[in-house]
């Protein structure tokens, strides 16, 4: 409407300078109509509706992806140096995508009920040999979340699955040792339960507890996560970016409640639709994010990466 306005009174502005219809002036010294207002309204933008209402693929997510956790279905690629393995690549293909909700039609910090689909590979690759792929990790998962302004809570089944690299196979065996090469069957098909909680809007603290409910070589049931992040919401403008940080801790069952902790810091930049892009560093510790190697590994490396939630 206000677009309407304004080109309604441009055509005015030039009739009238043509025919002359009156003795005002404007400051180009043209006659302007009597009683035609000489200000353009404001522009002003909409805001989503606070109104709860049925949405389909809406925007945002209702529980975000914890930033620092090395096993969330995202798009992200890291660069390590391990103090033992050398040169690694860990590399996620996947993502979030959101399909129902029953809320606000906000994409940052929504409130209301959403359904989400998520699903991911998590690969490996040994840098210092030719890339071989070493093993992967395959996620899927349906994480159901109820949120307000400053508490989310999930819950939902995942299933995730581990998986020695055929080039690390082919490798082995011509090496000389016998199948299966070491391999561990490591399934888990398990319910989550999070909550989270942010004190300010830009910093939210979280802990999860997983429990499998079918478990697969050696696998065992209890998972639990905590972690903090400090990552703005809102814009500060469209190219500048604004710092992130993170750090994330994983105790498991199988290891007597030993884990791992990931720390991240970097650059961040959020979209519109609250997409999420991030560079920064990474710092690892403890036992091995590649579940293939659970019960041999401890790793300690720090790298350089870039993350993608959407």
């Amino acid at each position: 409407m206000e677009y309407l306005q304004r080109l309604t009174f441009a055509l005015t502005l030039l009739g009238c300078s043509a025919v002359g219809l009156t003795e005002e002036k404007n400051f180009l010294g043209h006659p302007l109509l009597s009683g035609v207002p000489t200000k353009f309204p404001p522009l002003t933008l909409e805001q989503p509706s606070t109104a709860w209402s049925w949405q389909l693929f809406p925007d945002g997510v209702m529980y975000p992806a914890y930033l620092a956790n090395t096993k969330e279905s995202r798009i992200g690629s890291t660069w390590n140096k391990d103090d033992k393995l050398g040169w690694i690549w860990d590399v996620t293909l996947g993502g979030q995508m959101p399909m129902l909700r029953y809320g606000t039609r906000h994409s940052v910090l929504p409130q209301g009920f959403q359904l989400d689909f998520e699903g991911s590979v998590l690969l490996r690759l040994d840098v210092e040999r030719e890339r071989d792929m070493d093993a992967n990790d395959f996620r899927f998962g349906m994480p159901i979340s109820y949120g307000t302004k400053q508490w989310q809570w999930k819950t939902g089944y995942y299933h995730l699955s581990s998986h020695l690299g055929d080039e690390r196979m082919i490798r082995l065996h011509k090496e000389g040792q016998p199948f299966p090469y070491g391999r561990t069957n490591y399934v888990r098909e398990a319910w989550m339960l999070g909550v989270s909680f942010r004190p300010y809007e830009d910093v939210r603290l979280y802990a999860e507890v997983d429990f499998a409910f079918w478990l697969g070589e050696r696998t065992k049931p209890w998972h639990f996560l905590f972690g903090a992040e400090y990552s703005p919401t809102t814009r500060w403008s469209d190219w500048g970016g604004q710092p992130f940080a993170a750090i994330h801790i994983r105790l498991l069952e199988e290891r007597n409640y030993d884990g791992n902790l990931c720390i991240q810091c970097g650059w961040q930049w959020r979209g519109s639709r609250n997409q999420l892009f991030r560079i920064g560093l990474q710092y690892f510790t403890g036992i091995s994010e590649q579940y293939e190697y659970l019960y041999t590994n401890r790793e300690n490396k720090i790298g350089l990466g870039f993350w993608i939630d959407w």
